[in-house]
C-alpha cells in the first residue's frame, strides 16, 4: 500500500518538476536558434538607434544591411569575414559611382552597364562556396548608388549610402564576435567523434567471422529482437558514414580559412582530415567484401583475433586523444601472420581474399595511429606530426559549372529591365527603389524550395504586426529605450521563428514604418510603402515561374536527367586507360557537377507535392537514396583511380576485359526520356546486364586462376580485389537506381499545374 500511494505522489512531484525553470527557461536560452536570434537583434537594434542618436540620415540602411547579412550569411561571425565584407561594400560603392559618373546624363546606357555588371556580380555570389554575402553587399552598393535620376545628389547619397553599409556591417561583425561566440573547435570534434563511432561500428561489424555471427544469432532472444532497437547492420552504417564523413568535411572547409581557433593548428586538423577519410574508405571497402572477408580470412591468418583487438583498441584510444596533450608513444607496426600451410593448397579466390584483408587490417591500424598522434598534437604545444602525407589539392571556393547559376543571373538581368521598364513608363510607388529590391530579392530567392505564396503570406503576416504598431503603438513612445525594445521584439520573434532568406519578408513589415527621428503619422505613407513591396512580392512570384520555372516537380525531373547524364560521363571517363589532359578535366567537371546534382535532387526530390500525384514519398525518398550512394561509390572508385593505375594487376585486368556492361547501363538510364511511357520490358535490360555481369565475373575468376600470385604483390592483389569491389559497387546501385527509378510514374511528373 505504501507503494502504491507513493507512486501518485512520484508523479505528481514529476508533473509539478515540469514548471520549474530548469525546464524551459535555461533550455530556451542556450537554444543556438535563441541565440542567434538574439544576436541578430541586438545588432539591428543598434544599427537603427545609434545613427538615430547621433542625427545620421538613413538609419535604415544600415538596419536593412544586419537584416540581409543575417537572412542570407553564415551562423558564424569573424573580423576577418567583417572586414571582407566593408571591403566589399566600399568596391561595390566605387563602382556604381563610377558606373554614375560615365553616365549620368543617359539613363538607358547606365542601366545597360549596370545590369551587365550587377548580372556578373550575382552570378559570382551564387559560384561562391563560402559566405556569400561579400558579393552580395557588392551588388546591393552597385544597384543603390543610382539616386533616382538625380545626377547632382548621387555622389552625396552615395556616400551616405556607402557609410550607412559599412556602420550596418561592423555593428553586426562586433556583436557576433563578442555576444554568443560559437566554440567552433568544440563543434568539429563534436563531428569527428561522430563520425569514429560509426567507423568503430562499421568495423566491428565487418570483423565479426561466420562462427561469431551465427552464435550471436543463436543466443540472441526473439523477445529482445522486438522489445530493444535492433543494431544497425552494415546496410544502414554505410550511408550514415557517407553523411558523418561529408559533415565533418564541409564544415572544416566553411571554418578552416576563418577560424583562429583552426589557423593555429591548421597542419593538424588537415591531417586529422585527412586520416578519417583514409580510414573511411577503407573500412568501405572493407565492407563490401566483409562476408568474403570474415568466411575465408579468419581461417588463414593465424592471429586474426589479435589483429581485430589491437584495432578495436585504438580505435576506443582515438577519442581519448582529444583531451590529451601529446602521445609520444610509438604505435608498433602491426604484423599480420599467414597459416602458410593452409594457404599453400587453398584455391586462388580464397589466398587473393585473405592477402586483401590482411592488407586492409595493416593499412587501417596504420592510419588509426597516425589520427591519434595527430589529434594529440592539436591544441598541444610541445606535440609535432612526426610524419608527412601529401595531402590533396584544397577544394575550389568557387562552382562555376551549375546551371541553376547561370539561371539565376539570366532571371536577375530579365527582372531588372521588366522593372526597369515599369518604373519609366508608369513609376510605381518607390520609383527606382522598386527596381533594386525586386532585382536583389529576385537574385536572393531564386531556385529556393520555397513557393512564392508562401512569400506572399509571410509579408502580409509582418504587416498585420506593422499597421497595428504604426497605429497604436509607435505614436505612444517618448523614449529611445522603448524604441529599441520594440525593436528588439520584432527582430527576435523573426529569426527565432523563420529561417533564412525568408525571414527577410517578415521584417519588411518593420521597414514598411518608416522609423526615424522626426516621423510623419499618415496612412498615405505607409500605405505607398507597403504598396511597393506587395509589387516587389509580385514580381518574386512573376520570376518563380518565367523565364526558367522553379516548380518542384520540374527540378526534380531536370536533376534526374542530369544527374544520370554526369554518372554516364563519369564512367566514360574511368573506362579510358591512358587518359588525356582534356579527359581529366572532363573528369573533374562531371564530378563536381555529380555532386552538386545530387544534393539538388534530394532536396527538391523531398519538396514534390506526392499528394497531388498520387505518389507515395517513401519511392523519392528510396530513389535519391540510391542515387546518394550511386555518387559515393563513383566519388570513391575516382580517389582509388590513380593507386589502381600504378597496380600492375588490376592494368593487366582492364586491358584484357572491357567492362562494357556497366556502361551501357549507365547509358540507358542517361537516356531515359520520362515524358513518355514507361515500357512494359522495362527489366528485360537489368536482366540481361545481371547476366552479361555474372558472365564478366567468371571469366575474371578463370583469369585469376591462371596467374601466379608469387609474381605479385600482397599490395598489387588487394588492390585487385579493391578494384574489382568498387566495380561491384557502381554496378549494384545503377540496378537498384533503376529500380527505384522504374517505381516513379515520372509522366505524372510533366503534367502542368500552377
Amino acid at each position: 500500500m505504501a507503494g502504491e500511494s507513493a507512486e501518485p505522489a512520484r508523479q505528481t512531484g514529476a508533473g509539478l518538476s515540469s514548471f520549474h525553470i530548469n525546464h524551459w527557461l535555461f533550455p530556451f536560452c542556450l537554444s543556438e536558434k535563441f541565440k542567434f536570434a538574439t544576436w541578430v537583434a541586438i545588432s539591428l537594434t543598434l544599427a537603427f538607434l545609434i545613427p538615430m542618436a547621433l542625427g545620421w540620415p538613413q538609419p535604415s540602411t544600415a538596419a536593412t544591411t544586419v537584416m540581409l547579412i543575417a537572412s542570407t550569411g553564415s551562423r558564424r561571425e569573424s573580423l576577418a569575414k567583417g572586414t571582407l565584407r566593408v571591403l566589399g561594400t566600399i568596391a561595390g560603392a566605387i563602382i556604381g559611382l563610377v558606373l554614375v559618373g560615365f553616365f549620368a546624363q543617359e539613363r538607358l546606357l547606365y542601366m545597360l552597364a549596370v545590369s551587365l555588371v550587377v548580372t556578373v556580380v550575382f552570378y559570382i555570389r551564387n559560384a561562391y562556396l563560402a559566405d556569400p554575402t561579400l558579393f552580395m553587399l557588392t551588388g546591393v552598393m552597385i544597384l543603390m548608388m543610382f539616386n533616382g535620376g538625380d545626377a547632382e545628389g548621387a555622389f552625396l547619397y552615395g556616400l551616405d549610402r556607402t557609410y550607412m553599409t559599412v556602420f550596418g556591417v561592423v555593428v553586426y561583425t562586433l556583436v557576433g564576435v563578442f555576444v554568443f561566440p560559437p566554440h567552433v573547435e568544440q563543434n568539429l570534434r563534436q563531428l569527428a567523434e561522430d563520425l569514429g563511432e560509426i567507423q568503430h561500428q562499421l568495423f566491428l561489424l565487418i570483423s565479426r567471422t561466420a562462427v561469431e555471427q551465427g552464435e550471436e544469432l543463436d543466443t540472441q532472444e526473439p523477445e529482445s529482437s522486438e522489445i530493444n532497437s535492433p543494431q544497425k547492420n552494415v546496410s544502414e552504417l554505410i550511408p550514415a558514414l557517407y553523411a558523418a564523413q561529408e559533415a565533418l568535411e564541409q564544415r572544416y572547409n566553411t571554418l578552416s580559412t576563418e577560424c583562429s581557433e583552426i589557423s593555429a593548428y591548421k597542419k593538424e586538423w588537415d591531417y586529422a582530415l585527412f586520416y578519417y577519410r583514409q580510414v573511411t574508405e577503407l573500412l568501405l571497402f572493407a565492407a563490401k567484401s566483409r562476408d568474403q572477408l570474415s568466411s575465408y580470412s579468419h581461417d588463414y591468418i593465424e592471429n586474426y583475433q589479435q589483429l581485430v583487438a589491437e584495432i578495436d583498441q585504438l580505435f576506443q584510444q582515438v577519442p581519448i586523444a582529444w583531451d590529451r596533450e601529446d602521445d609520444k608513444v610509438q604505435q608498433k607496426a602491426l604484423s599480420v601472420v599467414y597459416d602458410a600451410d593452409k594457404l599453400e593448397v587453398a584455391d586462388h579466390l580464397t589466398r587473393g581474399t585473405t592477402v586483401t584483408s590482411g592488407f586492409l587490417f595493416g593499412k587501417l591500424h596504420e592510419k588509426l595511429a597516425n589520427l591519434k598522434r595527430t589529434i594529440c598534437c592539436i591544441d598541444s604545444v610541445t606535440g609535432r606530426i612526426p610524419f608527412h602525407e601529401d595531402l590533396p589539392a584544397p577544394q575550389s571556393a568557387f562552382n562555376w559549372w551549375d546551371a541553376e547559376n547561370a539561371k539565376s543571373a539570366v532571371k536577375v538581368m530579365v527582372t531588372y529591365w521588366l522593372t526597369g521598364v515599369i518604373w519609366i513608363l508608369f513609376n510605381p510607388p518607390g520609383g527606382y527603389n522598386f527596381v533594386v529590391f525586386c532585382t536583389l530579392f529576385v537574385s536572393i530567392l531564386s531556385f529556393l524550395p520555397i513557393h512564392p505564396v508562401l512569400l506572399l503570406i509571410l509579408f502580409s503576416l509582418g504587416f498585420i504586426f506593422s499597421v497595428p504598431s504604426y497605429v497604436f503603438i509607435l505614436p505612444q513612445m517618448a523614449l529611445g529605450s522603448e524604441l529599441a525594445i520594440f525593436i528588439f521584439i520584432y527582430t527576435f520573434v523573426g529569426f527565432y521563428v523563420f529561417k533564412g532568406p525568408i525571414t527577410i519578408f517578415f521584417l519588411i513589415g518593420m521597414f514598411t514604418l518608416g522609423i526615424s527621428n522626426e516621423m510623419t503619422y499618415h496612412f498615405g505613407i505607409i500605405l505607398t510603402i507597403v504598396t511597393l513591396f506587395y509589387l516587389v512580392v509580385l514580381m518574386v512570384i512573376f520570376s518563380y515561374y518565367f523565364p526558367f520555372s522553379s516548380r518542384p516537380e520540374h527540378m526534380f525531373l531536370v536533376m534526374r536527367e542530369r544527374f544520370f547524364r554526369h554518372v554516364s560521363g563519369v564512367i566514360a571517363c574511368h573506362q579510358n586507360l591512358t587518359p588525356s589532359m582534356w579527359s581529366r578535366a572532363k573528369l573533374g567537371w562531371h564530378l563536381v557537377t555529380l555532386k552538386v546534382t545530387m544534393k539538388k535532387l534530394q532536396l527538391w526530390g523531398s519538396k514534390v507535392n506526392t499528394a497531388h500525384y498520387e505518389l507515395a514519398p517513401e519511392k523519392i525518398t528510396d530513389f535519391s537514396r540510391q542515387c546518394e550512394l550511386l555518387c559515393h561509390h563513383l566519388i570513391s572508385l575516382t580517389k582509388a583511380e590513380p593507386r589502381l593505375r600504378s597496380n600492375k594487376l588490376v592494368m593487366k585486368t582492364r586491358t584484357a576485359y572491357k567492362d562494357k556492361v556497366i556502361p551501357e547501363l549507365a547509358r540507358q538510364l542517361a537516356s531515359l526520356n520520362v515524358s513518355k511511357l514507361i515500357q512494359t520490358d522495362k527489366d528485360k535490360p537489368i536482366l540481361s546486364a545481371s547476366e552479361n555481369y555474372k558472365a564478366l565475373e567468371k571469366q575474371l575468376d578463370g583469369f585469376f586462376e591462371t596467374l601466379e600470385l608469387s609474381d605479385y604483390s600482397k599490395s598489387d592483389i588487394a588492390g585487385f580485389y579493391i578494384f574489382l569491389n568498387l566495380k561491384k559497387n557502381i554496378f549494384d546501385s545503377l540496378v537498384q537506381s533503376k529500380a527505384t527509378s522504374d517505381a516513379i510514374h515520372w509522366q505524372q511528373l510533366t503534367q502542368s499545374r500552377f
